[in-house]
């Protein structure tokens, strides 16, 4: 699309730009996972929430700055090209406070989503269990009610911040009589409860990045469900349409990763003809996705239904950002292996993190297979294919 910014856009983009030129850490942050990192995040969010730009999108009410899609977007765009510090709320930010301001009654608004915005409480996704990732309708955690309080009994698996988190948004299973997608609702609840045990996943680089946390008879008011009880799976999918969709700068994430590919292609592989042809496909698919960002960020604007748009972004992503990956591989050869630095407890961080880390990206918030059963069946109405 022509995309024109007004003079009112173009003035928040140099003040976001010089603010984030004068304020930004100097050098980068240790993972958040240790007492040193977490700190380190910890300050650089206090920094952000001063300054109103924690969540510029989110209502003046609870901390934000009433921001439209479009502002939205250029912040966006801004803190990635400024290859800021990735958030440390963020799945509280992106996922789990823009459903309880979409579902959420006002109270619960007041009493959850400025702790959210300040970090003083971090938020984490409870959807994917042992028997249920990417077909999210067969978790098996129960939620059975008693009087005004809900009794949780289940595992979480692939707990994103999950061993730095306070509170937990999750779907849990309230009707187990109910048909698969029926029965769900869509809770709050805190981690430290009686009954909570979360248990740190280590991964390859060292850090424990995930979790599993275990229910045991874990009580939850009542209250702390947003929308109607047993209608959680339509709750659950605001979160999984942001999930998915457009944000968080990707767009310019994925020019960045481009050009440094253009610049590596140029010095290694100049006269390869393979390698220039697939830059040229990287490059033009690249643009086509940079401008479907802008196209989603329209219809968001314009509060016209995700229509599983949301799922072709998604798919789209997550292929050219593997492709991406792969080219480097295969122009840098053996330099590939040779880790950009190793961190103090021996951690590796280089290009092969970067690559394993791109190729989750076709399984998390919905694997590249269920997206295509998506968009083949909802958008272009094609019949399941029945099972043998």
């Amino acid at each position: 699309m022509d995309l024109r910014f007004t003079a009112e856009q173009d003035a928040f983009r140099r003040e976001l730009q010089a603010w984030f030129e004068a304020n930004r850490p100097t050098a980068p942050l240790d993972p958040p996972y240790s007492e040193t990192g977490l700190a380190q995040h910890m300050e650089w969010e206090r920094r952000l929430h001063a300054a109103g730009y924690a969540a510029p999108g989110w209502p003046a009410e609870v901390g934000g700055l009433g921001a439209d899609a479009w502002h939205q977007m250029i912040y966006d765009e801004e803190y990635a090209r400024f290859e800021l510090p990735e958030r440390l709320n963020k799945m509280g930010l992106v996922h789990g406070g823009p459903t309880v301001l979409a579902h959420g009654t006002e109270e619960q608004q007041r009493r959850w989503l400025p702790d959210l915005l300040s970090c003083e409480r971090i938020w984490c996704q409870g959807f994917s269990e042992p028997e249920a990732g990417s077909d999210l309708a067969n978790l098996r955690t129960t939620a059975r009610v008693e009087g005004d309080t809900l009794v949780v009994n289940g595992q979480k698996t692939w707990t994103s911040q999950g061993t730095i988190a306070h509170t937990m948004f999750a779907l849990v299973r309230t009707d187990p009589e109910a048909p698969k997608h029926r029965g769900l609702s869509f809770v709050i609840l805190d981690l430290d409860s009686p009954g909570v045990e979360v248990r740190p996943l280590v991964q390859l680089h060292g850090n424990a990045g995930f979790a599993e946390v275990f229910f045991t008879d874990v009580e939850v008011p009542l209250e702390n469900v947003v929308g109607p009880l047993n209608d959680g799976w339509r709750v659950a999918q605001t979160s999984l349409q942001l999930e998915r969709g457009t944000g968080r700068g990707t767009h310019t994430r994925l020019r960045m990763a481009v050009e440094h590919l253009t610049e590596d292609v140029r010095k290694l592989a100049a006269d390869d003809a393979g390698a220039l042809q697939r830059l040229g496909a990287l490059r033009a698919w690249t643009y086509a996705y940079e401008q479907a960002t802008f196209a989603s960020t329209d219809r968001i604007a314009r509060e016209v239904p995700d229509d599983s748009f949301s799922s072709i972004i998604k798919l789209r992503w997550a292929e050219i950002q593997t492709a991406i990956h792969e080219e480097n591989l295969a122009v840098l050869g053996p330099a590939a292996e040779i880790p950009d630095w190793i961190g103090d407890e021996g951690e590796l961080r280089g290009m092969r993190r970067t690559y394993w880390h791109g190729r989750a990206g076709e399984i998390y918030a919905g694997s590249t297979e269920i997206q295509r059963n998506i968009v083949a069946e909802r958008l272009l109405g094609l019949p399941r294919e029945p099972r043998p």
